[in-house]
């Protein structure tokens, strides 16, 4: 060991022994007072903090952050699908939440009553509510919906570089979409999936992009409605044209907890936010891991038919210097390519959350209803900590969103409030086929042992080997703000 001398070699020896940990977490955090960004595409956290620096608010920066991931992981996200979001403007006691989630074609409950109710294909399309949620938060905003859709539409023109987990991504839909569109698609270029780093041209939904610009929460009345409702029907789905009103954008307040001198907000219904309250709740003395694992299961068992598997997801976030937080998490739904189905002349995939999210069982109260909308893992988080910080919180994750969101809940409410070590954590996994776990490497050997005593079924993965891609935005009483973007799934965390 070097003496303590103050030199280099001294202070770069007492880096190394912080471990790998500490050294990660300072790696996918971002600090600053002007302005932060982040997103699960880094290219899209670039386009974000470029908003700002140009004198965009939070707002801004998420959209068009946003719109960004819309063109370079459209597996997961997009103008087809759905969103939520949660804001915690500057001056606030509390956040507000946006739900921007499609209702159920006016044919769907006869479909399901005929037992046509599907997770993927043409029955399981529902109204896509994505257009309303980011016109929305643009409206809040400074710069304007065309400003903030500009840097995506030049994206999708010029081609972008086909990510590592769209790579993946693809290959398990591989399948599914070809077998809908038998006809081809751009996304499966003579019949292969795109390799990580191929590039990818997409003129189609640069169309798109610019006709949301001009449409905004409108879109769908213009003739990309008009393609979306040919391809569905035509594949024997029951969206029509007038379905297209039961999409909307609603602000609504957040539900609530308290624990311990922190206020725990959450996204409401339809999302899952009041199951993590409730899973919360119930958390123990510790930092939640073990607790947080029969927390989640019995606020699981309640809604365990409303539950989708990993995940067509994606999120981004966003700090301003007045202090406003912004985490939107947008999604595709489950698996990966939503529905499956493609509307080619826009290169549009569209979302599955009406066939995922309702119970194919008539009396149900998840049953479809015209207009009605259906249950979604998806949901967000914040916390009003005793000292007066703010911190607002999300995981793509399908079945697993809310387990994530219990145990960094648990860690927070244990004192833990640095956004990049609650991001790199060490993380356990629900297996939804017996409720057993799945931990990554880094839980000490107590933990470890307390799992395996509670858990039916017990295995261990390599350190950041799960798909999180958990972002934590932190605002401190002085306006010293911090994000943290999960590196399991590549995501990245700019300052201005």
């Amino acid at each position: 060991m070097p003496k303590a001398d103050g030199s280099s070699a001294q202070k770069a020896a007492r880096w190394r022994e912080t471990g790998a940990e500490a050294i990660m977490a300072e790696q996918c955090e971002a600090r600053g007072v002007w302005g932060i960004c982040a997103a699960a595409a880094p290219g899209a956290a670039r386009i974000g903090a470029s908003v700002l620096e140009r004198g965009g608010n939070a707002y801004d920066a998420a959209v068009a952050a946003a719109l960004a991931e819309t063109v370079l992981l459209p597996p997961k996200c997009g103008l087809g699908g759905d969103l939520i979001a949660i804001v915690w403007p500057a001056g606030a006691e509390a956040p507000e939440c946006l739900i921007a989630v499609g209702g159920a074609p006016a044919g769907l409950a006869e479909a399901a009553r005929a037992g046509q109710l599907d997770d993927t294909g043409p029955f399981s399309v529902g109204v896509p509510a994505a257009p309303h949620g980011y016109a929305a938060l643009a409206g809040c905003g400074r710069l304007g919906l065309e400003a903030l859709a500009g840097p995506a539409i030049a994206l999708a023109r010029r081609g972008i570089a086909w990510a590592r987990i769209c790579a993946v991504l693809s290959d398990e839909s591989r399948e599914l979409v070809l077998r809908l569109n038998p006809q081809g698609t751009s996304y499966y270029p003579g019949g292969r999936g795109l390799e990580p780093g191929q590039t990818i041209v997409l003129p189609g939904m640069a169309r798109l992009m610019e006709r949301f610009a001009e449409y905004g929460p409108a879109l769908y009345e213009s003739d990309v409605g008009k393609h979306v409702v040919e391809r569905v029907q035509e594949a024997g789905g029951v969206l029509t044209a007038a379905d297209f009103a039961f999409a909307r954008a609603e602000w609504i307040s957040p539900a609530r907890a308290a624990s311990d001198g922190y206020a725990v907000f959450a996204t409401p219904a339809p999302t899952h936010g009041a199951s993590l309250l409730e899973a919360v709740s119930r958390l123990g003395a510790a930092d939640g891991q073990v607790d947080g694992y029969d927390a989640a299961l019995e606020a699981i068992a309640r809604r365990r038919d409303t539950l989708s598997d990993p995940s067509g997801t994606s999120m981004v976030s966003a700090v301003d210097a007045e202090g406003t937080m912004v985490v939107i998490v947008h999604s595709n739904s489950y698996p990966r390519f939503g529905s499956g189905l493609v509307v080619e002349p826009y290169q549009l995939i569209l979302a599955n959350r009406a066939g995922r999210g309702f119970s194919a069982i008539p009396g149900h109260p998840n049953f479809p209803a015209a207009g009605k909308r259906p249950a979604t893992t998806l949901h967000a988080w914040g916390v009003l900590c005793d000292d007066g910080s703010r911190m607002l919180g999300a995981t793509p994750g399908g079945t697993n969103q809310m387990p994530w969101n219990v145990a960094t809940l648990g860690r927070i409410l244990n004192g833990q409030r640095e956004a990049g070590r609650l991001v790199v954590a060490p993380r356990w996994e629900w297996r939804p086929s017996d409720d057993g776990v799945l931990l990554e490497e880094g839980f000490d050997e107590a933990t470890r042992q307390a799992f395996r005593d509670r858990a039916p079924s017990f295995g261990e993965v390599d350190r950041w080997a799960m798909r999180s891609a958990m972002q934590i935005v932190t605002c401190s009483l002085d306006g010293a703000a911090t994000i943290a973007a999960d590196p399991r799934t590549v995501g990245a965390a700019l300052a201005l």
